[in-house]
């Protein structure tokens, strides 16, 4: 084990925009063993600092709490000194390099240069589980119990899931435990510009609420997310009961501009459908702000 040694990393999140970190958590594992672990709260970014319900619901931070915290900017500088040159593993660490990707952006900051590592992957490699939440893992590999969305918990649970995994798998490196095949970055279809082919697309839930506001639409999204990357936004609204497209067409209801600019200067999939609304289609087109609230609907 002398050489599995990284930072575990966890965020919480006051809204469904990644830039809207309001905690952070850090477990820095040296040679196989936990030896250090930081957690803070930081007050989200201007423009990001809107507390949903929904989020509170599930971390229990609240905008009052973090009122007199740092933000973004002043955590940034300490976080990384904390992480130095480690690798960052976390579970679904897409979500965390998200979240460190949109913050940065806001604040005008490079991206690290940081491997991250994904104990939800490796879980799935090692493990048969019905589900594979951070829970669901740390109770199938017996590790002590802990509370699930605090981010200090949620840090120090992902790195004892990697330790407990090296030591089953015989690993005594992070590239034997992770091989470069199998490193986690941000997938291809989360880069900017990227488009599903048809065969790809999410299937829309017809389990979801029947009342909700998606459900039963067909969605088209024309450019890229800030909140989250397209495919995610995607499989969020076939999950709520909407049908997803690639193109406007005539069965399109619902059309999320994503680009600030789309009142200067629309995409094509905008003028279509503003071209299919002057010609009596029912078809709308909305902002990203717009969808999520849509999206905040049980």
């Amino acid at each position: 084990m002398q050489d599995i040694s990284f930072t575990a990393i966890d965020f919480e999140t006051a809204n469904n925009f990644r830039a809207s970190a309001c905690a952070v958590g850090m477990t820095k594992v040296r040679a196989g063993v936990v030896v250090e672990q930081v957690s803070w709260l930081m007050k989200p970014l201007p423009g990001f600092d809107d507390f949903h319900p929904v989020n509170v619901g599930i971390h229990g931070i609240t905008a009052a709490q973090v009122r007199s915290m740092p933000d973004w900017s002043r955590i940034h500088g300490p976080m990384m000194d904390f992480i130095g040159r480690d690798a960052l593993v976390g579970h679904n660490v897409s979500f965390e390099k998200s979240v460190i990707s949109k913050a940065n952006e806001a604040c005008g900051l490079p991206a690290p240069a940081v491997d991250f590592h994904c104990t939800l992957q490796l879980a799935r490699k090692h493990l048969e589980l019905d589900h594979y939440t951070l829970s669901d893992v740390v109770g199938a590999l017996e590790l002590p119990a802990f509370n699930h969305h605090d981010a200090g918990d949620d840090a120090r649970a992902s790195a004892l899931i990697a330790i407990e995994l090296a030591k089953r798998d015989g690993a005594s490196s992070l590239a034997a435990l992770w091989p470069a095949s199998a490193k986690t970055r941000v997938p291809h279809y989360y880069s900017a510009g990227y488009t599903r082919k048809l065969a790809d697309l999410p299937q829309a839930n017809m389990s979801a609420n029947p009342y909700g506001p998606l459900y039963g639409q067909t969605i088209v999204f024309s450019g890229d997310l800030s909140a989250m990357p397209r495919t995610e936004a995607q499989d969020a609204a076939a999950a709520k009961g909407a049908t997803i497209a690639n193109g406007t067409t005539k069965k399109v209801t619902l059309v999320v501009s994503a680009d600030g600019a789309a009142a200067a200067r629309p995409s094509a999939k905008i003028k279509r459908a503003q071209e299919l609304a002057a010609a009596g289609q029912d078809i709308t087109v909305i902002n990203e702000a717009q969808f999520l609230r849509l999206m905040a609907f049980r």
